[in-house]
């Protein structure tokens, strides 16, 4: 005898065996093809179709991830072109007073802005240098424009002069607050004394003489950025001096 599912062929004992004794297939029915399910067992149906619905959202799932992978690695988000190439930063027309390069008396002289990374003497008439100088603002109302996401520091430069302004000529005896707005928020902020550094003097006795000092604000030695187009308002530059002499 053989098995018309399996194709196994053995001599059986009995006349009409029920199964082959090789693959257990039930011999007392017409049997489907081979690999096909067995359907003969009563409730088969059913547990089939209670499988189905978790089959389905087993694919689902996949499906979904997939989707998911592709719209994080197959469509990067396009960096953003800058319309202008640069930054600005810009100084307000009021409460802002200049003097120009090396006034008589006291005044702000000029604001720079400096590459923060690039090294630069603290201690130095940066308008003389070139090396990490990215733009100067010489009036009221004056911009620069700066290479954008650059870390930069703010510096004022200023002459203080005594007895007419201040006791005597000493950066403890000046006093300068900055104000900005717009790509960040600085203050209105008094700059500490270590924050000064006087790179020129002249003295002629205690109350008698200037000295020409340069205020950074540097971010806790971080520096500050702008984003593309980005800008920044200084509206705010104040300097005064500490009591001249009776």
């Amino acid at each position: 005898m053989k098995c018309p599912r399996c194709e196994y062929e053995w001599k059986p004992k009995i006349i009409k065996p029920k199964e082959c004794p090789r693959c257990k297939a039930r011999l007392d029915y017409t049997p489907g093809p081979v690999g096909a399910p067995k359907i003969g067992k009563k409730g088969g149906e059913k547990e089939m179709t209670s499988k189905l619905p978790w089959a389905t959202v087993a694919l689902i799932i996949v499906v979904v991830a997939a989707i998911g992978a592709w719209k994080i690695f197959a469509n990067p988000t396009t960096p953003v072109t800058p319309t202008t190439g640069y930054a600005t930063v810009t100084v307000g027309s009021t409460n802002v007073v200049f003097t120009g390069t090396i006034p008589t008396y006291s005044g702000i002289e000029n604001i720079y802005i400096m590459d923060t990374e690039s090294g630069y003497a603290k201690d130095s008439d940066l308008g003389t240098v070139t090396t990490g100088r990215m733009g100067t603002i010489t009036g009221s109302g004056g911009t620069a424009n700066i290479p954008y996401e650059n870390s930069f520091d703010i510096v004022v430069a200023f002459k203080l002069r005594a007895p007419e302004n201040a006791a005597y000529a000493a950066k403890e005896n000046a006093h300068v607050e900055l104000t900005a707005s717009g790509g960040f928020t600085i203050g209105p902020e008094n700059l500490p004394n270590d924050n000064m550094w006087t790179f020129a003097s002249e003295n002629s006795g205690t109350h008698y003489g200037w000295v020409r000092v340069n205020a950074i604000w540097d971010n806790g030695g971080n520096g500050y950025k702008l984003l593309a187009d980005g800008s920044l308002s200084l509206s705010s530059v104040r300097l005064f001096g500490w009591g001249p002499s009776a």
